[in-house]
């Protein structure tokens, strides 16, 4: 190792080297440092110059990148909504034997969060007339066979059979009126204030006669962000210190309920209330009448509450999300299942499916192996 002193000296000895190369080729003299200014010059705009084309090319073609991946998202989107709005509509025949059903313990929607296809959305649907009532179902083609085989896993022995005239069809000369309703707070749990939230829906639609026709649409599709949303804040309630033993036990309820949520499915769901009439005013009153009994069945510490309203029919007809919150399986539960004979006894209009079908007994069976007529030709 060199001492301070010994590499200053070299240090001098070698910018002395440099002084005395630089005086001998000329570049100290006048026109030497014109011309080294000239050229530093030249090479000083050179590399600005570069430096802009390549930061213009760079932000241009991130710019060209970022409208082509949004174009293609948007065409994207653009063709799931056309598959589901181009698919069929199935009515949903509850079997009038059935016994009552327990919205707690419907498992359909936990399922149908995964078993729908990637982004696809689905509508289960209560409609009512005068012609009468019917749960459906519409969704795209390989959505709604997906749904079915999870309603029929749910409800065995369900019926079911093609749409003849879409509920969400309003006739030549009616008018539309919807209302979207959502949790105040998506965090929280939605709760009944009955046992079964289905009832006072069913009671208002069968109360829809004349020219008129009432229709809930629960619009659901997989939400892939609550779960992460609920376990930070349950992980942030745990994290936080505070010297109070009082605020500690707060906030440690605080993240087991978060806890507790985040362990739910969790689907993004537009709830629609739609009216139609032959005038707007009754189809208002049809749709607000049906908001107002879907609000007054769950409870205030998180009420379903109106959010939007319109009067365009193209939403309820193609069966496009609206105005949507986070709504956790289980509370979806209690708003959209199938009826059981407690509540087809309010409905007496509800299209239902006959009792089980048993087969014949065996003795009265015909078994064409076994019995066989004989044909004879007359005798001339």
């Amino acid at each position: 190792m060199l001492d301070p002193e010994n590499r200053k000296i070299i240090l001098l000895a070698l910018l002395a080297v440099a002084v005395v190369f630089a005086g001998n080729s000329g570049w100290l003299s006048p026109g030497g440092l014109n011309a080294a200014a000239a050229a530093w010059k030249v090479w000083w705009d050179t590399w600005h110059i570069a430096v802009y084309v390549s930061a213009g090319g760079i932000i241009l073609g991130g710019l060209v990148f970022l409208f082509w991946n949004r174009w293609q998202r948007s065409l994207a989107q653009q063709q799931m909504l056309a598959r589901v709005a181009s698919g069929p509509t199935l009515l949903l025949l509850p079997r009038a034997d059935w016994r009552p059903i327990q919205p707690a313990n419907v498992q359909v929607w936990t399922r149908m969060a995964d078993a729908l296809p990637h982004e696809e959305h689905l509508s289960f649907e209560i409609s009512g007339s005068e012609e009468g009532l019917a749960f459906g179902l519409h969704a795209s083609t390989e959505g709604l066979r997906a749904a079915m085989t999870q309603f029929k896993s749910e409800w065995p022995g369900l019926h079911s059979k093609a749409v003849q005239t879409d509920p969400a069809q309003a006739p030549n000369g009616w008018q539309v009126w919807w209302v979207e309703l959502t949790p105040a707070d998506p965090e929280q749990a939605v709760l009944a204030v009955s046992d079964d939230p289905l009832r006072a829906m069913l009671i208002e639609v069968n109360g829809v006669l004349g020219q008129g026709r009432g229709l809930v649409q629960v619009i659901a599709r997989r939400n892939f962000g609550m779960k992460k949303t609920l376990g930070q804040k349950a992980f942030a309630a745990r994290d936080e210190e505070t010297r109070s033993k009082g605020v500690r036990a707060l906030r440690q309820q605080d993240a087991k309920r978060y806890e507790e949520r985040a362990g739910q499915a969790y689907l993004d769901v537009t709830l629609r209330a739609v009216g139609m009439a032959d005038t707007e005013e009754r189809a208002q009153g049809i749709a607000r009448g049906l908001a107002r009994s879907i609000a007054a069945s769950f409870g205030g510490n998180n009420p379903v509450q109106p959010m939007q309203q319109g009067r365009d029919p193209q939403p309820v007809l193609l069966r496009l999300p609206g105005k949507h919150s986070p709504w956790a399986s289980t509370d979806l539960a209690y708003l959209a299942h199938l009826a059981g004979s407690d509540l087809i006894q309010l409905a007496p209009r509800l299209m239902t499916a006959p009792a089980r079908y048993l087969p014949a007994d065996p003795e009265m069976r015909l078994v064409m192996d076994l019995h066989r007529t004989a044909f004879l030709e007359g005798v001339a």
